[in-house]
């Protein structure tokens, strides 16, 4: 009879390794099932010879250490996930356990960063690591909410399902980035016109005009005289200001990094007009989707706000939800809770009353998601309307007015030459 090894955690989650007797891989996993073990990895158990053996540990260290020495090569990075949750889904889909799938995936990707990635993953999940941890320590390529969702799949038994809408929520992230860069290209090619235009009006075209200009005197048009201060004046302190800028940048980017910086930078982009409110239904949208999964799953109430807590990816709103969990905890109702976090309007709040007098909070919460969806979808074709208008007016206003300054010099010099 074929011999199975498996991988498994217990009821207390600690790990368990060993091999038994079965006569399929299916048989094997209801084995396990009936002792208790939720399986990680099931894989059978081949029979060898020594020299077999011994030629399979050299290949796997040979490749091993081709990886190791082509890891500096490999650049991991969001763009990333996407198409290696496309791929684990699809194994997952078809009832092979994730750490078998992640074992055949790094065997059988062409990609090499996601082969790297399903490598790395499954030698954690080999060692007795959760698929959720082997997650979290990838955090160049899986944020905090991902890995709270493969969490909540993990502890409901439901990881097929969460990967379905991790991977349509990145379809349509990736749906949106498109749809934005679409929206802007025309825009942001007239303003490269916009620049190229200025640039040569500051390096060929003024010190050509600037001595027939100067003959005109204080009798230059005002659009011109403002046209060239502006010119001189970039070309004497523009640098400056590049710099200063760049600077600005890069201390805010290395002061957001920070525990406190990130925490106040959270906050401050939530008072913004138009994008704060965007981003805070952004994050209940997120909020209300993780969990409406935790509960329907048999999840406790309790358990499941320290999961969807983690799937919050602004600290200003993680603390005042973390203070709502708490309040929750010590018997306080939903509602008045999540009130006391400022971030939660009317239609929500009803929503929860509503649940919490039910018994089943779970119907409510999935129109909330609905309807908070449909909300952020709406914000955003708003935002690209706006964005799209903004900068083909800017361009066009830049561009006449310097069209403007040459044209009215032009003319006043003309009338010059006739008088």
């Amino acid at each position: 009879m074929p011999a199975f090894k498996y991988n498994a955690k217990d009821a207390t989650g600690l790990a368990v390794r060993g091999e038994l007797e079965a006569p399929s891989r299916k048989i094997a996993l209801r084995k396990l099932a009936a002792k208790r073990l939720r399986p990680i990895s099931v894989s059978e158990a081949l029979v060898e010879g020594a020299a077999d053996q011994e030629s399979r540990k050299k290949r796997s260290a040979a490749q091993w250490i081709s990886t190791l020495r082509g890891r500096d090569k490999v650049q991991l990075s969001r763009s990333v996930a996407l198409p290696f949750m496309s791929a684990l889904k699809e194994l997952v889909a078809c009832g092979i356990q994730a750490g078998d799938a992640l074992q055949l995936m790094a065997t059988r990707l062409n990609d090499p960063a996601q082969k790297y990635l399903a490598m790395r993953l499954w030698e954690d999940v080999r060692q007795g690591r959760s698929l959720s941890e082997a997650f979290r320590k990838q955090d160049k390529v899986f944020d905090d909410s991902m890995v709270s969702l493969i969490e909540a799949g993990e502890a409901t038994g439901s990881l097929s399902n969460v990967l379905v809408r991790l991977v349509a929520s990145l379809e349509d992230s990736k749906a949106i980035k498109a749809k934005l860069f679409s929206a802007l290209a025309y825009p942001m090619f007239l303003m490269l016109i916009a620049i190229g235009l200025v640039l040569l009006f500051l390096f060929f075209l003024l010190p050509r005009i600037e001595g027939l200009l100067s003959s005109l005197g204080s009798n230059l048009p005002w659009s011109t005289k403002l046209l060239i201060g502006s010119a001189n004046w970039t070309l004497s302190y523009g640098w400056i200001v590049a710099i200063a800028v760049v600077f600005g940048i890069v201390s805010l980017i290395s002061w957001r990094k920070s525990t406190h910086g990130r925490r106040s930078f959270d906050e401050f982009i939530l008072k913004l007009p138009g994008l704060g409110p965007f981003l805070r239904d952004l994050q209940v949208l997120r909020l209300s989707q993780v969990l409406t999964l935790l509960l329907e799953n048999g999840i406790t109430m309790v358990q499941s706000l320290a999961m969807t807590e983690r799937s919050l990816t602004n600290m200003a709103m993680r603390e005042r939800f973390a203070e709502a969990r708490s309040k929750v905890t010590e018997g306080s109702a939903l509602s008045s809770a999540f009130k006391a976090t400022s971030y939660f309007d009317g239609m929500a709040l009803d929503i929860f009353t509503v649940g919490e007098n039910t018994g089943n909070i779970v119907p409510g919460l999935k129109q909330l998601s609905r309807q908070y969806g449909e909300r952020v979808d709406a914000a955003i074709k708003a935002f690209l309307g706006v964005v799209s208008i903004g900068v083909l007016l800017f361009v066009f206003v830049f561009v006449g007015l310097v069209a403007m300054g040459i044209i009215s010099a032009v003319f006043q010099l003309s009338s010059s030459l006739s008088g």
